[in-house]
């Protein structure tokens, strides 16, 4: 796996980990997704958030058997739209969460932190679809038929992307999709942007990527402590 990034160099490790089955109201008292069975949370309850966007059927539920101590992952389906996820990003002990998305997530997350950028405190996108995958010609093919925007699709957030200053990490295999070529190009104010490689990867997912994923957004994370001080 490896890294580049512009203007600091972070580089990945593995957390000491532990799962905390939560259940009910959170702390805060913000729990939007309480007894919904299309979001999943597992961690501490007063932790760092990470809120990780699936786009209705998602695999990052994967990645909840592992929480690194002092931080709370949820899975959450980004077809509520923004509404819905705000109430979710909720600055902890001065830590803010951090946002993770797909291809399909990632317009989703880019606008939540160009609306709100006071609430988030780093976003990481994954190429899960890569640019020549069965699951990306399937895409192709149904957004053809239907008159959807493929998964590369930004619209006009792609002009909005230079003002994009909170910390990002993007992941991709070693075909990545168009997408991630244009959020590097056009990430161009954020205060940490990192690219993340995984060589002979069509596509980075939870199921085959599980420790590169982890050891990416640890860099992330840190990144952010970095980022705050």
């Amino acid at each position: 796996m490896f890294f580049h990034t512009q203007p600091s160099t972070v580089r990945t490790g593995r957390a000491d980990s532990a799962r905390f089955p939560v259940k009910g109201t959170v702390p805060d008292g913000t729990d939007p997704w309480a007894g919904e069975r299309n979001g999943d949370r597992a961690g501490d309850p007063w932790g760092r958030r990470v809120v990780f966007l699936h786009p209705g059927k998602g695999a990052w539920w994967r990645l909840l058997d592992h929480v690194p101590a002092g931080q709370e992952w949820l899975t959450v389906p980004a077809a509520a739209g923004a509404a819905r996820l705000s109430p979710l990003l909720v600055e902890r002990g001065g830590r803010r969460p951090v946002v993770v998305a797909g291809a399909v997530t990632a317009p989703l997350a880019i606008a939540v932190v160009l609306d709100r950028p006071d609430l988030v405190g780093g976003v990481m996108i994954v190429d899960d679809v890569g640019a020549c995958s069965p699951l990306r010609r399937q895409w192709n093919a149904l957004a053809a038929r239907f008159g959807r925007v493929s998964p590369d699709g930004l619209g006009e957030l792609e002009s909005e992307l230079p003002a994009l200053q909170v910390p990002v990490t993007l992941m991709q295999g070693s075909d990545p999709a168009d997408l991630f070529t244009r959020l590097e190009n056009g990430l161009t104010g954020c205060r940490t942007l990192t690219v993340v490689a995984v060589p002979d990867a069509a596509a980075i997912r939870p199921r085959t990527h599980a420790a590169e994923l982890r050891g990416a957004l640890a860099a992330l994370v840190a990144a952010v402590e970095r980022a705050r001080r």
